[in-house]
């Protein structure tokens, strides 16, 4: 009897987590940021499945700038297979995928039918000519439905019309309770060092334990991996040993593989000190498109959808909103992309135990471990 090896997704996964990566670094960067990575890769993938000739180029170029998969669809289904299973006790993670479709829209078969299989994605008529704004809520009571209440009015009003012709909506959910929760008897007040001008105080978790953790003396920065319950999702910090070195440890990550960063840590006892924090982020991806070379499929007059509708149509809108809390039990996110488609290192040991002390702005991403795939990645500058 032959058993067949299990089928090998390398390139796929390291085109997307490098494309993350790319997502992150087309950010302003100002002040608090956070996105789903992974939330924006599977919204514009599905959408690539609808595009044409030097329309999808693009984009299949810009998110696999190194090496394209020869199955991207394929690379997809069997990535999000496998996320999938990432849900046992102490840790939740679904994504799901849905098109809204006006209701006198033709919609090619093989589409919706690949959009079904691939990913899961089925479609829903609206009508949006005669009821916008019902059509808006529905989608938007989707989006809150599948990320536990935290990302609600996603579409707001007068982004929807009487042209819209599609809905690409994608929804992610994750909360994971810590392996080692740190206790809330620990947390103190204590001072935050958002420049080295202000200064502010921020409830701060503190734990002793065992962690993976270390320092990298090349990029000049302290890091810190704390899994989650199952051992298959973790939160990763990565802390600039000056107080404003933040953007500057940015510029040379955005060339590098943070997972890479994160691999070589050893396991030590560790102080650790964490603030608590939520936020929530909204954006608009055009101008974050446009900076990764995504343009066609805004432009009515090149932008081509031929594989998804017979009538000319182009992108009108599109967005991604992202929510996080972190605190002594473990951590909560949640984030949703919409598409409206309209007619036209080394580490250095330390003494025990080491000492990761987040005071000033830092780095922090959620990670898939077994692909190292950033599901989530964010900034922390200002509570």
């Amino acid at each position: 009897m032959n058993i067949q090896p299990p089928l090998s997704n390398v390139v796929f996964e390291e085109g997307i987590a490098n494309f993350s990566i790319f997502l992150y670094s087309a950010l302003e960067r100002k002040g608090n940021e956070f996105i789903s990575p992974y939330s924006i890769t599977s919204a514009m993938l599905l959408l690539v499945l609808g595009t044409g000739t030097t329309t999808k180029y693009e984009m299949e170029t810009a998110i696999f700038e190194y090496e394209e998969p020869d199955d991207v669809n394929r690379g997809y289904k069997l990535l999000n297979d496998k996320l999938s299973t990432r849900t046992a006790p102490g840790v939740t993670f679904a994504i799901a995928n849905k098109l809204y479709a006006s209701q006198g829209l033709n919609l090619l078969n093989t589409f919706s039918t690949k959009a079904s299989t691939i990913y899961g994605s089925v479609v829903e008529r609206l009508d949006f000519v005669k009821n916008t704004e019902n059509s808006r809520v529905t989608i938007n009571n989707w989006i809150s439905a599948n990320t536990n209440n935290k990302i609600k009015d996603m579409i707001p009003k007068n982004v929807l019309n009487k042209d819209t012709l599609l809905v690409l909506a994608n929804a992610i959910y994750f909360k994971g309770t810590w392996k080692t929760e740190f206790n809330k008897n620990d947390t103190r007040q204590r001072n935050f060092f958002v420049s080295t001008n202000e200064q502010t105080l921020v409830q701060m978790m503190y734990g002793e334990f065992d962690a993976k953790s270390g320092e990298d003396l090349d990029l000049d920065c302290k890091i810190l991996q704390l899994p989650y319950k199952g051992n298959k999702i973790s939160m990763a910090f990565i802390l600039p040993n000056s107080g404003d070195g933040l953007t500057e440890l940015e510029n040379i990550l955005t060339n590098n593989d943070l997972t890479t960063l994160v691999s070589g840590l050893k396991t030590q006892k560790t102080l650790i000190r964490i603030p608590k924090f939520t936020m929530q982020r909204e954006y608009d991806l055009k101008p974050i498109f446009s900076v990764l070379g995504i343009t066609e499929i805004f432009d009515p007059m090149i932008a081509d959808f031929s594989e998804m509708v017979q009538s000319d149509a182009h992108m009108s809108d599109a967005r991604h909103k992202a929510y996080i809390e972190v605190n002594e039990e473990g951590s909560e996110a949640a984030a949703a992309t919409t598409v409206t488609i309209q007619v036209r290192s080394n580490i250095s040991p330390k003494p025990k135990p080491f000492q990761f002390v987040a005071d000033h702005p830092f780095l922090f991403l959620i990670q898939d471990d077994e692909t190292g795939i950033p599901l989530f990645i964010g900034r922390f500058t200002r509570p």
